[in-house]
């Protein structure tokens, strides 16, 4: 029977690639069921940009995450490769404040710090506006 032989950095890349394969098999059977979330914020009427969306389940799991863009549309993403949130009943949480802008919040604590902002994600689907106002209730 033939011998093969490998060189230090080939048995690197061998072990590397087990791994990858590995993590990447068992994060996918070990994520809950998932709904994908997106929708549109809108600020006095206005498409809000730059604005971060994050949906915080009632119950155990993980906070998913997305970037409003020009129109103010978002997408969740539950892991930066996976997109979702978890099914449940969330508080939803909307902030400008970014290290990009200096920390500078344009919205009220009511959509923030003390959201009264809720949403269910459901399997499938989930289309979730947000219409803000910057004055009253």
């Amino acid at each position: 029977m033939p011998s093969i032989r490998c060189s230090a950095s080939q048995l690197r890349l061998i072990a590397s690639a087990i791994t990858l394969l590995f993590i990447l098999g068992c994060s996918r059977s070990q994520q809950p069921p998932l709904g994908l979330v997106r929708g549109t914020v809108r600020l006095d009427g206005r498409a809000l940009a730059d604005a971060t969306v994050r949906f915080t389940p009632a119950g155990p799991g993980r906070t998913s995450e997305g970037t409003t863009d020009a129109e103010g549309h978002y997408e969740l993403r539950y892991l930066r490769a996976i997109p979702g949130a978890n099914i449940d009943q969330h508080i939803v949480r909307i902030t400008t404040a970014s290290e990009a802008n200096g920390g500078r919040e344009l919205l009220p604590p009511r959509y923030h710090a003390r959201s009264q902002l809720e949403a269910r994600v459901v399997t499938g689907t989930n289309d979730h506006d947000f219409d803000l106002r910057s004055q009253g209730p």
